[in-house]
């Protein structure tokens, strides 16, 4: 039985699949789930009703009669209308460059059939999460950007005559000082400072800021003392300070050099902004969430193909540099559908969960980056590992999962689960690009299959 997931709220789903059983198949599977769906069977059809309908997210083969899927998906990320909608491709291939060639068209994850249930729901679900959580920011970004431009609007706005000064001092909803430049004394506050800070005018004129404990830096209100000697005043200064409570504010504090009854005063306004400090460290948070759950496996908490993409290129270029070697491991669950197929599909996701986990703890002490590489494929990138420390990592990992004694009856190497593991190790140079890693170690992988499984071969580039 498929467990229930997160209510797709009446989320839509094109199809765009020339097979009709496996059509029907999803179909009838996501309605089911609470999914509006729409089936097409070729890739014009498909670029059409993407356009007219927009759905939530399309389930593409890679084979159609007119086009193949990866134009189709080409010609979606080109157009403006469809190039935000995520793409999950379908195919029977499964190899290595199959893969690479949909996630560089534009598709957002790769499922080979025959399929199962539950990965699939998995996979879009977690893509519609992403969907949705990028909206969110989206809007709260605009928000955002809507009350920074109100407040500037406002602050532009306050430019008194002298005229109007005295009424515009009193009635202005912003917080407003005056103090004598020579000892810092307060001559006069208004109303709204009192409000903001908790102070009585009587308890703040004739005493300086530095007496009342106002700011929480010193240092910065020497700073802005500097700047407006300088510079005559400053605009948007951020600064923290202290209420009669001793509660922490964040203010943008204007201080404009004026001449007062023939003394140099500073004229300060402030504006508080301590709500949009607190939502902007929040959207930061959000932010910073979403990048990490970007870059995850929904099913296994490991790395995604994604990063696993942007972590090889990156530490080809860095150990490039240094000149240091570059380890990658690729590893496949033994007889996995064998398995899935045997105890059901739920003890299989458990199962690849373990394995993942189990693969994680052992290469904690390096520098590593652990992946879900495929269905049942795990890949580790290790920094500065030799072929010695590599094959002993490998084995490590090998024997790690298996003694987890996870039963596999239909395993013709093994009573348990096991891994068949290829590895690669190679000092990157501007002669190779980061993909010829791979291509090794997956041949690596293959002869380690072809040997009888649950055994490690190791390759040198």
């Amino acid at each position: 039985m498929i467990p229930p997931l997160a209510n797709p709220s009446q989320s839509s789903v094109l199809i765009i699949d020339q097979y009709q059983e496996d059509m029907h198949r999803l179909s009838r599977l996501l309605q089911e789930r609470g999914y509006y769906v729409e089936t097409v069977s070729t890739g014009q059809q498909g670029l059409k009703t993407a356009e007219t309908n927009q759905p939530d997210l399309i389930l593409l083969d890679t084979t159609l009669p007119d086009l193949n899927g990866y134009e189709v998906c080409q010609q979606l990320q080109a157009n403006s209308h469809t190039q935000e909608i995520p793409v999950i491709f379908l195919s029977t291939l499964d190899q290595v460059w199959d893969k690479v060639k949909a996630f560089a068209t534009g598709g957002r994850d790769y499922i080979t059939k025959p399929f199962h249930d539950a990965e699939v729901l998995a996979r879009i679900e977690n893509q519609l999460s992403i969907c949705n959580a990028l909206k969110l920011l989206t809007m709260q970004n605009t928000l955002l950007a809507e009350e920074i431009k109100e407040r500037q609007r406002v602050e532009k706005a306050l430019r008194f005559s002298e005229e109007k000064f005295a009424k515009a001092f009193r009635a202005n909803p912003s917080p407003i000082t005056i103090t004598r430049l020579s000892d810092g004394y307060h001559l006069d506050v208004n109303a709204s400072f009192c409000q903001v800070t908790g102070y009585t005018p009587e308890e703040v004129i004739g005493r300086t800021a530095h007496e009342l404990n106002l700011w929480v830096d010193s240092e910065k209100r020497q700073q802005m003392f500097k700047m407006v000697t300088m510079y005559g005043g400053v605009r948007n200064y951020e600064f923290q300070f202290r209420t009669k409570t001793g509660a922490i504010r964040t203010a943008l504090l204007s201080v404009e050099l004026i001449n007062l009854h023939g003394e140099e005063c500073l004229l300060s306004l402030s504006n508080d902004i301590s709500k949009r400090v607190q939502a902007e460290q929040a959207l930061q948070a959000a932010n910073e969430e979403l990048r990490r759950l970007a870059m995850l496996d929904g099913l296994t908490k490991v790395a995604n193909r994604r990063r696993f993409n942007e972590k090889l290129n990156q530490e080809w270029l860095k150990l490039q540099r240094e000149n240091a070697p570059l380890c990658l491991i690729l590893s496949d669950v033994d007889y996995f559908k064998r398995f899935n197929d045997y105890y059901g599909h739920l003890a299989g996701d458990g199962c690849l969960q373990r394995v993942a986990t189990a693969i994680a703890d052992t290469v904690a002490d390096y520098r590593h980056l652990v992946a879900r590489y495929g269905g049942e494929e795990f890949a580790v990138i290790l920094s500065h590992v030799d072929t010695e420390k590599a094959l002993l990592i490998a084995e490590q990992i090998r024997q790690t999962v298996e003694q987890l004694y996870i039963p596999h009856e239909k395993s013709p190497v093994s009573a348990y689960v096991t891994l068949s593991l290829g590895v690669m190790v190679t000092y990157p140079t501007s002669e190779f690009p980061p993909e010829s890693l791979i291509g090794v170690a997956d041949l690596a992988l293959y002869a380690a299959k072809k040997q009888g499984r649950n055994c490690t071969i190791i390759e040198v580039l």
